[in-house]
């Protein structure tokens, strides 16, 4: 098999697909932009201590190698687990992509004072 089928019970419609690619635009393509632009404002800062840690070298670099390491974990562990049970991890991805992104806008909305 090459690719996940949708999930057993999943009930009609549901795209599997659909999460990994809201996942990848709001914690991947999301979190990089909005934390990009954050930290070229003044007084915005990387509170997460191994992003802050490794953003001292290069923010850029750091944010896409994190990236690429987080979601090649999530991809190996979600080819691991048997469904149903594997939708969590392309849903988590995209809920915590969500949140993150909806945090970096109002962390920008305080920062420029809009």
């Amino acid at each position: 098999m090459s690719h996940r089928e949708p999930a057993v019970g999943s009930g009609p419609g549901f795209d599997v697909m659909g999460l990994w690619a809201i996942a990848l635009l709001c914690f991947g393509a999301g979190d990089v932009v909005t934390t990009t632009v954050g930290l070229r404002l003044g007084g915005v800062i990387e509170v997460q201590p191994l992003a802050a840690q490794l953003f001292r070298y290069s923010a850029l670099g750091a944010m896409l190698g994190l990236k690429v390491a987080v979601f090649g974990g999530c991809y190996v562990l979600w080819r691991r687990v048997p469904e149903p049970h594997c939708v969590g991890v392309p849903l988590g991805l995209a809920t915590l992509g969500v949140v993150v992104v909806a945090w970096n806008v109002h962390v920008l909305v305080l920062a420029v004072g809009v």
